[in-house]
């Protein structure tokens, strides 16, 4: 009976950091906006922009997909690929402590030869090439709006700690020898944490391989910078229904921040925190506050909407249900 009540109250602790920063997010935009004006903010777009908006919004899909698989080199098809990351969104969406990223990991894992480990490093090398490009964003355009020094220093700063850790990762899939010595010493005053570290530690840098690869390399580059200019135009375009004068420097600095901004702890699908980071980026424009949440609820209900459908197929084909899977999550974090 003991061991029944510490898991909820451990799964309380641990969500509590993101629900309040949810909650804050929330408070402030109530305080900030103007909750009568909310409605006609979404009259006032002009909504024949959307298709094109879904247009460019799987294109970031499919771009993502083939930049990931050619991390996996190519060991799952495009279609597994394309619906195990929908999977995993609509996973991140409805589940807590961003579980999708393990989800990803564990579904693509299923469906191909891949060990769960040598799966999990992929995903790490895909978000990692994110956060490359979000810092290079940033470092692009911050100084461009605050007109401040210390933008480009800490945009520098960003760039510097994604380029450490690429090559950690990349001396990691060159020497996999050796990371087992590494780990020793780093963990030699736990031996059990040591001990399961050495254990996983082939089938991890086996998934880093691809980066040791030149022309791999750049390809995944290539897919991923697609990926991001994709990004770019479907917030541009949907900023301009609702802002007729945006400009493209806009949504190049809301999309470095609000990528940054999401990586906060949140609630599950970033409700909240992704509709403020938004309005705040965009109010370094002049935006009225008030259509831009109007502007960040369209674009957020679009993600949810369009990945969650093709996750919910990718599911279905899969023979997979969510508690399913959220149960086998659990017990891979454990």
């Amino acid at each position: 009976m003991t061991k029944t009540k510490t898991v909820p109250s451990n799964t309380l602790v641990r969500l509590l950091p993101g629900l309040l920063l949810t909650v804050a997010a929330v408070v402030g935009l109530f305080y900030f906006i103007d909750i009568d004006q909310l409605g006609p903010a979404f009259r006032i777009a002009d909504f024949t922009w959307f298709p094109l908006v879904l247009v460019l919004f799987m294109g970031t899909l499919f771009t993502r997909t083939l930049a990931w698989r050619t991390i996996l080199k190519e060991r799952a098809s495009i279609k597994e690929s394309f619906l195990v990351l929908n999977q995993a969104y609509l996973l991140n969406n409805v589940l807590p402590f961003r579980l999708g990223e393990l989800g990803r990991a564990l579904l693509i894992s299923n469906r191909t030869k891949l060990s769960f480990w040598e799966a999990l490093s992929t995903v790490v090398v895909e978000r990692v090439f994110d956060l490359g490009l979000a810092a290079a964003f940033l470092l692009f355009t911050l100084p461009l709006v605050v007109g401040a020094e210390w933008a480009r220093t800490a945009a520098y700063v960003s760039l510097g700690l994604v380029v450490v850790g690429f090559a950690l990762l990349f001396w990691m899939a060159s020497n996999p020898k050796q990371v087992p010595a590494l780990i020793e010493w780093l963990t030699g005053r736990w031996p059990r944490l040591r001990d399961w570290l050495v254990d996983k530690a082939g089938s991890f840098t086996e998934g880093l391989s691809a980066l040791k690869d030149g022309k791999r390399f750049l390809q995944v580059l290539f897919w991923m910078v697609l990926t991001w200019l994709f990004n770019v135009a479907w917030y541009f375009v949907l900023m301009r229904a609702f802002f007729p004068v945006a400009q493209w420097l806009w949504a190049f600095f809301s999309i470095g921040v609000s990528s940054l901004g999401v990586a906060l702890p949140s609630s599950p699908g970033y409700i909240g925190v992704f509709e403020g980071v938004l309005v705040g980026a965009l109010s370094f424009f002049d935006a009225d506050p008030t259509v831009s949440l109007a502007y960040a609820v369209v674009g957020h209900l679009t993600y949810f909407v369009i990945t969650g459908i093709i996750g919910i197929i990718g599911f279905w084909q899969q023979g997979e249900s969510l508690g399913g899977i959220y149960r086998k999550l659990l017990n891979r974090q454990a």
